[in-house]
């Protein structure tokens, strides 16, 4: 008998955002971030999981930024994936329809973004 289990599988150590399955509705062919316009931080251009993104006039997206003036002030989707844009742009999975667990976006989620993701129940 061995005592010394070995591990099968590895745990993602990012947390589960969805709080139900019943209604999600994923956006179609994915959606492309802008990585010119993600800040840097220790040199790495990544965004979380849970993310809301904002569609710029390029078509490309931004992580949502409430002071925005140049269309990062209104979120569509919630990213589904964390994802590192520093060596240039990327299509990534977004969430258009979604019951998300609060805690687990990685900004406030206050009444102003709860007006302008109508189609995201913050839970």
């Amino acid at each position: 008998m061995n005592l010394n289990p070995k591990a099968q599988f590895i745990v993602s150590d990012e947390p589960e955002i969805l709080a139900s399955y019943e209604v999600v509705r994923e956006v179609i062919n994915g959606i492309t971030i802008d990585s010119s316009a993600v800040t840097a931080t220790d040199g790495k251009k990544t965004i979380q999981k849970g993310m809301p993104l904002a569609k710029l006039a390029n078509g490309k997206y931004v992580p949502y930024n409430p002071a925005g003036v140049d269309g990062s002030q209104s979120p569509s989707v919630i990213l589904k994936a964390s994802v590192d844009v520093t060596d240039g742009d990327h299509v990534v999975g977004g969430y258009e329809v979604a019951k998300v667990i609060t805690e687990r976006i990685p900004v406030a989620v206050d009444d102003a973004l709860r007006g302008k993701m109508p189609l995201i129940t913050f839970s």
